[in-house]
């Protein structure tokens, strides 16, 4: 799920000491058709369950969550969000002093130091997002199906997609819709893949085709249109046929979005430090 922000502190740190972990995974729905994945977190030792979603730049929580967890709020930093549903909403952060995922400790800086989470008004699926800037310190491993995610998993090589950095902490990837090459943000957040103004203009698509409908996002309703286009290959992976959401949203940074509709049938892989994605079919 594609969450911008403005006003933020963001600071760099060192990669995890590598380790390989495996975790249970709640996954919402049926993955084969865009379920979402949700993990298990213990925040100041309490448990919390979270949205993985490497399309969010920041890691957030809801209000509500955070009056449950009884966490403080940040009275130096605030967050300023911006969702693919236009809204937009300002908040002091919450203070998280420990996060672990199954018995790893999380950070956002440096280890060991707290994290300044986003806060959000909006009613979650779940008690906040797992973002790119906690995500960037790992190697991040999803088998949705198996309902596992694995820390510092070893690195795809062969057969490796590149990645790119989309500032600060998104991954973009190239894709190629009906024989045009195009960049897709990679987006666990996102139960469905969209294509946006940019991609219906290098595609020659009109934003009126397909059947309507909405969709919930960060930021509310957004209005979309369901089109089937020809062919969709990422990397080595081909599918035919595929039906993707489109909204004519202006995105300078990419064409698309890349959701659990389609990594949600791979094993992937995604390498922040390397700047790479592997996947396999199941």
């Amino acid at each position: 799920m594609a969450v911008g922000i403005v006003a933020i502190r963001l600071q760099t740190a060192p990669m995890l000491t590598r380790r390989t972990l495996l975790v249970s995974m709640m996954t919402s729905g049926d993955v084969r058709a865009g379920g979402l994945c949700f993990v298990s977190l213990l925040l100041d030792g309490r448990p919390a369950r979270l949205l993985l979603d490497t399309g969010a730049q920041r890691s957030l929580l809801s209000l509500a969550a955070v009056r449950r967890l009884g966490l403080p709020l940040d009275p130096w930093v605030g967050t300023t969000l911006r969702g693919a549903g236009g809204r937009v909403e300002t908040h002091q952060n919450a203070i998280v002093r420990s996060a672990r995922f199954g018995g790893v400790d999380l950070y956002q800086t440096m280890p060991g130091a707290p994290l300044s989470l986003a806060v959000t008004t909006q009613v979650l699926a779940a008690d906040g997002l797992l973002g790119g800037d906690v995500l960037k310190h790992t190697t991040l491993g999803v088998d949705a199906a198996a309902g596992v995610v694995t820390l510092a998993a070893v690195a795809p090589r062969a057969g490796a997609v590149p990645l790119r950095l989309l500032w600060p902490d998104q991954l973009l990837a190239p894709v190629e819709v009906d024989g045009v090459a195009l960049t897709a943000l990679v987006d666990t957040g996102a139960a469905a893949s969209l294509m946006n103004a940019r991609g219906l203009y290098k595609l020659g698509r009109s934003a009126a085709a397909g059947q309507p409908g909405r969709t919930m996002a960060i930021g509310g309703a957004l209005a979309v249109r369901r089109v089937m286009f020809r062919r969709l290959q990422v990397g080595a992976v081909v599918i035919q046929d595929p039906v993707l959401l489109t909204a004519p949203v202006p995105e300078p940074g990419f064409d698309m979005i890349l959701g659990m509709d389609v990594l949600g049938r791979q094993r992937v892989v995604l390498s922040y430090g390397a700047l790479c994605m592997g996947l396999g079919r199941f």
